[in-house]
């Protein structure tokens, strides 16, 4: 008979084991707790500053205002790495983003790029025609199913590799009007979850391709191989209130480049040759305001992977991202510049002009060398030897050209992320909470004036009116009121009284100044001897 005493399967062994089990789980059940309670705090304080989920009309509008926005920073996103770094944004706002000055370089690349656009229409006619000739040829010549079948995979091919995989369905259904911007997720769902539902929306309205890209896009639906992108329009939010002047608009102010060349357009000088050059010079050796649309601040969490460990914790462990970045008047065309995994591109000019310089510089190396033997030129091997020299030259200038565009790029995305920044880290969590208490207190100040200039009981929705009525009359701001988060605000300190009159209805009276002065006295005076 065998002894327990050492036994793999001991009692000691497994009354150990289920210690350290039960330890584990009640480690892992205050984890899990506490990652809760801070992420149901995080989101009632985005709340309450304000911050919404960058919903599907911003998208949409970021999609639609980047088909003709020149100055845009020459990024893209690498979508897969995006979702696992679980990377949501939310915003607060809208401005504007203005730039002054001569401009001669973005004016000059105007032009340039004027003149491809125009090359490029010129070659889609003919583009055109043969893309449609090609498809009723290949339709016609053969009947065989077979070769139909592998027409349709390469025409799908070739739609992967230009759209994104749900771009089509996501824009197309929301110009219909089947979706509707996206709120804030609920203060149960995990952030992670909302991250991931939120990057598939990403990846839908911001193209992944480059220029290239989107030049390949263009040229394959000038053909008819692919289907052209469906046109995006904005739906109005305030069409209830388009009689009241002081409602939050449903647009943006713009200034392109577009419109500041207007002047020297063939229709504003009736095709007057001499006209428009005149008109031509004084743009160009003129100052100019380029205004854009912009989002007023910008917060965006993330994980980062570096700091992430080997072993990852299943999803009911994770933590709210520890990355946390916020950011000012982020152009709209360019929001893709605040995502962490992004990649460099070169503009569709900047290619042609780097692609077009090596192309003719190999053409004229090759056209202008000949070959010669040894014997008959014995020369021929200091010819040759300068010959690869200057090949060799041009390599390395072509190389330096990219290179030196390149770091451009990246110096330019480095300098805007660091000037737009206004706090990152821990520093940003000291930002949203005092930018929750700012709002918190405009929004209970700006409802109690109004109360106590009317004097008299009034309803949310009255209240809300006025409210939206005196920024614009006073400050010629056009907002919307979040009236009852004022109100519960001033309901809790006391300094409103609620009645209630038919049902659901109810209207408001506010308390007399001195009053409201001696409560919050014997508030602010409880809370100091509390602290006390």
């Amino acid at each position: 008979m065998t002894t327990t005493t050492g036994c793999r399967f001991s009692p000691e062994a497994w009354t150990g084991r289920l210690c350290s089990a039960y330890h584990r789980i009640q480690m892992i059940t205050k984890r899990v707790a506490f990652a809760t309670h801070f992420q149901r705090a995080f989101m009632n304080l985005l709340r309450n500053a304000q911050f919404e989920e960058l919903s599907a009309q911003d998208l949409l509008l970021t999609y639609s205002l980047n088909s003709d926005y020149l100055l845009t920073l020459p990024v893209y996103v690498d979508w897969k790495k995006a979702a696992e770094s679980n990377a949501i944004i939310f915003r607060r706002g809208y401005s504007t983003e203005s730039q002054k000055g001569l401009l001669l370089v973005e004016k000059l690349d105007y032009l340039q790029s004027k003149l491809l656009q125009n090359i490029f229409f010129s070659l889609s006619k003919p583009l055109g025609n043969l893309g449609k000739w090609t498809n009723e040829a290949l339709k016609k010549s053969t009947g065989s199913p077979g070769f139909q079948i592998w027409i349709d995979k390469l025409k799908l091919w070739l739609k992967e590799q230009t759209y994104a995989e749900n771009s089509l369905l996501l824009i197309e259904n929301y110009s219909r009007g089947n979706l509707t911007p996206d709120q804030l997720p609920d203060a149960d769902l995990p952030i992670w979850i909302a991250a991931q539902r939120a990057v598939s929306r990403y990846e839908g309205f911001l193209s992944p391709v480059g220029p290239r890209g989107r030049l390949l896009r263009r040229v394959l639906t000038w053909t008819g191989l692919i289907p052209s992108l469906p046109e995006a329009t904005l739906k109005s939010d305030t069409e209830a209130k388009q009689s009241e002047g002081y409602v939050r608009p449903n647009f943006l102010p713009r200034i392109t480049l577009a419109n500041i060349w207007e002047p020297a357009s063939r229709e504003a000088c009736d095709n007057n040759i001499w006209e428009i050059i005149k008109a031509s010079f004084g743009i160009l050796f003129a100052k100019s305001t380029l205004q854009e649309p912009a989002f007023e601040e910008l917060i965006i969490l993330y994980s980062d992977d570096s700091a992430q460990s080997n072993e990852k914790e299943s999803s009911e462990m994770q933590m709210l991202p520890p990355q946390l970045k916020i950011y000012e008047k982020i152009p709209i065309p360019d929001l893709p510049v605040v995502f962490p995994h992004k990649k460099l591109s070169f503009r569709i000019l900047d290619t042609v002009r780097l692609d077009i310089a090596t192309v003719i510089g190999l053409l004229a190396y090759v056209v202008n060398y000949k070959f010669e033997s040894l014997a008959s030129s014995p020369s021929a091997f200091l010819l040759d030897l300068a010959a690869f020299t200057a090949l060799a030259i041009l390599v390395f200038r072509v190389t330096l050209g990219y290179k030196q565009t390149r770091d451009r790029y990246q110096l330019l995305v480095n300098k805007t992320l660091y000037e737009k920044t206004l706090a990152s880290g821990f520093g940003s969590v000291y930002f949203l909470l005092d930018a929750s208490e700012q709002q918190q207190y405009k929004e209970a100040l700006l409802a109690y004036a109004m109360l106590l200039g009317r004097n008299k009981v009034s309803s949310r929705a009255s209240i809300r009116d006025m409210c939206e009525q005196f920024m614009y009359e006073k400050f010629n701001a056009k907002i919307e009121m979040p009236i009852d988060k004022a109100m519960e605000t001033l309901l809790r300190l006391g300094l409103v009284v609620e009645l209630s009159t038919n049902g659901s209805s109810s209207s408001v009276i506010a308390l007399p100044c001195p009053d409201a002065y001696e409560i919050l006295k014997s508030r602010w005076d409880s809370l100091l001897e509390h602290k006390t």
